[in-house]
């Protein structure tokens, strides 16, 4: 009982670090119109806020399995915990965007760190009977962050600067600091491993030039043949480098098995689409229909709260009734959600209920989808698996805020009026994200099928 008493604190330590990533970034989407006004810059610059974070950190977690064989947990968590408060504190008392920006990104380490971190010491430590109920509760920590996002960036810019919403969690950080302090212990020993640096950097080439691609908005087409070019020489030189090497980043191996393929892609699908609808509902209703920030934060408010309340009760489900039941059906109502998106009305009462559905079908599916699919991994090979969808996640949804907001910038400046832009760009926003939501529904159906057969 002790025992997994101080598995939830390490639990609640670490993931907080997580939770309080997405809290600025949900509060900075509230913000994004008015830092786009003060900094004279478009959506395709104020993104790279949450961009910027996600790409950081994602060039990190590939290494958390080396990270993780090399260094003592409550080394990683010292390193993770730093780097935000150095972060938070940068951006807390700076008026330029460039420096903000540099905020964002040494807060993005620590998300790097802690994210793999977390799911890794969940995977090692918690029962098997509980697997389920504990990956529940990780994700639940970083699932409650947009209810409290939305809300808190509302509150505080409605009477104070965007500075504020840094500041006001330092005070949060130092106690997680603590709580890690005397809850993170160490299962299995630690050893002096050889680091892959050919393979490190050509994962790392790899990551950064994928994600340009995407979000680049140079008008010269030289500029996307020179990052597709590169993505492709990384990912030849990354593949060549991995496939006999015993000191591997990642277990591309793992990637010949394809119940976890599929699973890894919807995952990803599931996440990019997440981070997509979290960007795209403040804005909109701010820029579409005048809403104040305040206003705005509370009408995202329960959509939040029911991801953070299904992503508790599936982890439960899992456990004591079925594996596949919560994904089918969260896959299902997600694919609701978008056809009732593309064939109603505009407006701010179906906003939310669009939002709401949708947020109830991605609590009960995503974390039992990563939860499936690392149980069917044999145990030396599952913190390579924790890796490997801890850098999906992160880097779908930094290409999920990316694609969202490219899309809205180009059907803003394709129309004179702004809010007709806008609205365009949501419309073709929700096309986009229901054609992957019935990619995601298929994909799982065929796999669960499959298995049952």
């Amino acid at each position: 009982m002790r025992k997994n008493q101080k598995l939830i604190m390490s639990i609640v330590a670490i993931g907080t670090l997580s939770f309080l990533g997405i809290v600025i970034e949900t509060a900075l989407n509230i913000a994004f119109p008015k830092l786009m006004v003060k900094f004279k810059i478009p959506a395709s610059t104020v993104q790279w806020l949450t961009t910027g974070y996600m790409l950081v950190s994602t060039v990190i977690i590939p290494f958390g399995a080396y990270l993780r064989k090399r260094f003592r947990a409550i080394t990683l968590f010292r390193v993770a915990i730093i780097s935000f408060l150095i972060g938070t504190v940068l951006a807390g008392v700076t008026s330029s965007f460039f420096l903000l920006l540099c905020g964002r990104i040494i807060q993005g380490i620590a998300d790097g760190i802690g994210l793999p971190l977390m799911f890794s010491i969940i995977l090692e430590q918690s029962p098997k009977k509980k697997v389920g109920f504990f990956m529940g509760l990780g994700s639940l920590v970083i699932a409650f962050a947009p209810a409290i996002g939305p809300v808190y960036g509302g509150i505080v810019l409605k009477y104070y600067s965007w500075q504020t919403l840094f500041i006001l969690i330092i005070p949060i950080i130092l106690v997680i600091w603590l709580l890690g302090e005397f809850s993170i212990t160490q299962k299995f020993n630690v050893f002096s491993i050889s680091f892959d640096y050919r393979g490190g950097i050509t994962l790392t080439g790899l990551l950064i030039t994928t994600l340009l691609l995407i979000v680049s908005t140079a008008s010269k087409s030289n500029y996307r043949i020179v990052l597709l070019i590169t993505a492709i020489i990384c990912c030849i030189l990354f593949i060549y480098f991995e496939k006999n090497n015993k000191n591997y980043i990642i277990d591309i191996s793992l990637l010949k098995n394809r119940q976890f393929d599929i699973f890894l892609i919807s995952f990803f699908l599931l996440q990019l689409m997440s981070l997509s609808m979290s960007y795209l509902m403040p804005n909109v209703l701010e820029i579409i229909f005048h809403l104040s920030t305040a206003k705005t934060g509370l009408l995202v408010l329960p959509a939040a709260v029911i991801d953070a309340i299904m992503s508790a009760v599936a982890g439960i489900i899992y456990d004591k009734l079925n594996h596949d039941f919560p994904i089918l059906l969260g896959e299902g109502l997600i694919c609701v959600s978008f056809l009732l998106a593309n064939i109603i009305s505009i407006a701010p009462i179906n906003l939310i209920i669009i939002y709401s559905i949708f947020m109830f079908g991605l609590g009960l599916s995503y974390s039992n989808i990563m939860t499936r699919s690392l149980a069917n991994l044999p145990i030396q090979s599952t913190n390579d698996g924790n890796v490997i969808y801890m850098t999906a996640q992160s880097y779908s949804g930094a290409m999920g805020t990316a694609i969202a907001a490219s899309i809205l910038t180009f059907t803003q400046n394709d129309y004179f009026n702004f809010i007709n832009g806008t609205l365009a760009g949501l419309k073709i926003n929700f096309k986009v994200l229901f054609f992957l939501s019935i990619i995601v529904l298929i994909f799982c159906t065929t796999i669960i099928l499959r298995d049952k057969k």
